[in-house]
């Protein structure tokens, strides 16, 4: 008998299970730890969990709050970060900050409309813009329905945004409780807001 006719095990044992779940794990724990260590790596210069929010005054472009609800009809409406934390409704605020000219902003803004709850506020903060209509015509074309504000170069500076898309997580005191920048998915946002 040559040594080419010795039996090979078969692909469906279940030692070759058991390796092939393993190697499967194994890449599934770097993908995570790749993917944590590059989210860690862009929010670096982000403020930091811990810390508090700087205060607000912006101009709302569009907005589901009762002061808000006519903000269309009245471009003067502003809402402060007072109006921002709303402890007895809203335990947990998402701030989501865009760009009208951002790519990876108009594939994972839609996905905003599925987070906003009872326990979450969803609010979008327009940066880098030159026009209103240019943040309208945006905010149209990807179908967000929550609520939009008109932020500047200051508030980019306060919040420390260096790119789109940039967000925080923060509770009803306005301390922030995760930050991160980049494409994430509406999962992914839901999870970073229950921890």
């Amino acid at each position: 008998m040559s040594s080419n006719d010795s039996p090979k095990p078969s692909e469906s044992s279940p030692r070759s299970a058991r390796s092939k779940w393993l190697r499967r794990a194994a890449e599934l724990l770097l993908f995570v730890l790749l993917f944590s260590a590059l989210s860690h790596w862009l929010s670096r210069h982000m403020l930091h969990a811990g810390s508090y929010a700087p205060s607000l005054q912006l101009p709302i472009l569009q907005g589901n709050q009762p002061d808000a609800a006519n903000s269309s009809q009245n471009p003067g409406s502003y809402l402060t970060s007072g109006d921002l934390n709303w402890p007895a409704a809203h335990p947990r605020t998402l701030v989501y900050f865009f760009a009208p000219w951002c790519s990876i902003c108009r594939v994972s803004m839609p996905g905003l409309n599925l987070l906003g709850s009872e326990d979450l506020r969803v609010v979008a903060v327009a940066l880098d813009w030159e026009t209103r209509q240019e943040v309208e015509t945006f905010i149209h074309s990807v179908g967000f329905t929550g609520e939009v504000l008109l932020g500047n170069k200051n508030t980019a500076e306060q919040y420390q945004v260096q790119g789109y898309p940039s967000y925080y997580v923060m509770d009803n005191n306005g301390e922030i409780l995760h930050q991160d920048r980049g494409l994430s998915t509406p999962p992914g946002l839901w999870l970073r807001t229950q921890l």
